[in-house]
This record gives C-alpha cells, structure tokens and sequence, in this order.
C-alpha cells in the first residue's frame, strides 16, 4: 500500500469554521520520492501513531514529537520516514487556532512545538483519548474528540472576531480586497487591521495572502499531473511560470515539476474516507492536504 491520505469535517456545530478539518495520513512512504510539509497559513495539531518521522528545516529539525502543533509556516519542513506512517490531524482556522491553544499567535508562528510545551491539560486529554482503540474512521471516535475539543474552546479566550472575518474574506475572495478595503468594511483604521492581524495570525495580512495564494496552487497541484506548469501559474495569479518557481524556492520547496513528479503521483493516491462519513469527506491526492474549493 502506498500513502492514503483522507480527512473530514467535525460533526459538532460549534467547532465548524474553528476545526478545518480532521485528516490521516498513512501506509507506507518507502517509494515517495520526497515529502514536505509545505506552507499553508493554517495552525495544525499533529500526532504521530507510528515510527518516527525525521523533520528537517528552519522550523524545527528531529524527530517530530508524538504530538506536535506545527504554526502558520513561511518555509517548507522536509520528512523523512522511516517505517510505516500513521499520521492524524487536526487543522485550525488560522485565527482561532492560536486563540485554542491560549497563546499570541507570534508564539506559534514558524515553530513546530511540542504539545506539552503548549497545554499540559490538553496533552494529557488527548493522550488519554487516543488509545490504541481510537479510530478516525469511527464516528463515535471522532464525536469524543468533537467533545474534547469543545471543552478546551469553552476555556480558552475567544479570536478576534473582526480578524477571523477578514481572514475568510481573504481566503475566499476570487480577487482578494485591499488592507483599506478591509478596514472600511470594519469600521476601523488600516493600521489596526495591520496590528491586530499580526497579533491573532501571526503574520502580515499581505504575507499571509502570499502563503495562501502558494498554498492554493501546490493543492491543486497534488490533485493532478497539471497540462503546463505555465497554465496553472497563470491560474493562480503569477505572472509566469518563471515568477511560479521562484516562490517555491522561497517558500524553500524544489522547483514544481521537481518535487511534483511522475513517480510522486504514481505513489500518492487518492481515496475516500468510510461511506458512513461520505457527507463529510472527499476524494483528496495529497501527501499532506486536500484541496479545497473556493466559494
């Protein structure tokens, strides 16, 4: 068996737009012939149920703790396995999951932590949560974490509301609005969109566009051989595929059609979560992400 990856949505209202999504990723990742987790813009919760997994890049390089919260990233971490993978997830709003945790987002950003380090309490529960027993194809499983997650929200103090706002806007604009823009629409000034955007994602607004822009593009990217690298660049944005290129080499990626190649897509397959979580899963071609479709 190759590497499978599937994720779904919480069942529990109160977490939707809070909790991305769950996702696993596993099988076995002998033949893939590189991986990275690479920028997304989005706050992660990550455990590792299998052998270790090696890590190397700016943000952290080791082995991965078992559970680990990776933060909004502006380089690529490189993973080397070294046995089976068995990876779960739980991806966060990038302006509620700093919130989640109970930490300035600046504390979270470009850092791969372990989740001890971050919450005892919530290390301890989800430890005690994940037994050997544990499941995300079960949704009985998954309603337990839907329930420990929802007690750590009620302790934790709320995001920004306005920022979470202007994080949706910029996510699922076709054409994303201007830092003025924004704040007419708010009622407040530039400068306090500025100021408080830092503060409850951890990077600029105009930094975080570029990650998502890249994000978008490597997500559509792991779907499917694209027709032209020149084609889908031109889709998302760039001026060429040469502009393309350089962006995944500052993001601190090979250039596309070197990391993307004909052996990575014969090893990355896709798959579909179980039919009795159909409603909330979908077919995905990716080592680490899905692709999401945009409103």
């Amino acid at each position: 068996m190759d590497l499978r990856y599937e994720e779904w949505l919480p069942a529990a209202a109160a977490l939707k737009g809070i909790v991305i999504a769950y996702w696993r990723c596993e099988g076995d990742a002998s033949k893939v012939p590189s991986s990275a987790i690479l920028p997304d813009g989005f706050v992660e919760l990550v455990f590792n149920f299998a052998d270790p997994v090696g890590l190397r890049g700016p943000a952290f390089t080791g082995d991965q703790p078992a559970r680990v919260v990776v933060g909004l990233l502006s380089q690529a971490v490189q993973i080397e396995y070294a046995g089976p993978v068995n990876t779960f997830g739980i991806r966060f709003h990038p302006a509620h999951g700093p919130a989640f945790f109970g930490l300035p987002a600046s504390a979270l950003t470009d850092k791969l932590t372990a989740l001890e380090q971050v919450s005892i309490s919530l290390d301890r529960a989800l430890s005690g949560l994940f037994t050997a027993r544990w499941n995300p194809d079960n949704d009985t499983d998954r309603a337990a974490l839907d329930e420990l997650l929802l007690n750590q929200l009620a302790a934790s103090a709320p995001a920004d509301k306005a920022i979470c706002e202007v994080v949706d806007r910029l996510t699922h604009s076709e054409s994303a609005p201007s830092v003025a823009e924004l704040a007419r629409e708010l009622g407040i000034s530039s400068r306090q969109v500025q100021r408080r955007f830092l503060a409850a994602v951890g990077v600029p607004p105009k930094q975080f566009l570029r990650t998502f822009r890249f994000a978008r593009l490597w997500q559509t990217a792991t779907m499917s051989p694209p027709e032209t690298w020149a084609a889908i660049a031109a889709d998302h944005g760039y001026a060429d595929q040469a502009h393309m290129v350089r962006e995944f080499r500052s993001f601190g990626v090979e250039p596309p059609a070197h990391f993307f190649t004909p052996d990575w897509y014969d090893v990355t397959t896709s798959s579909r979560a179980s039919e009795s979580a159909d409603a909330s899963s979908r077919d995905v071609r990716s080592v680490q992400y899905a692709e999401r479709k945009r409103r």
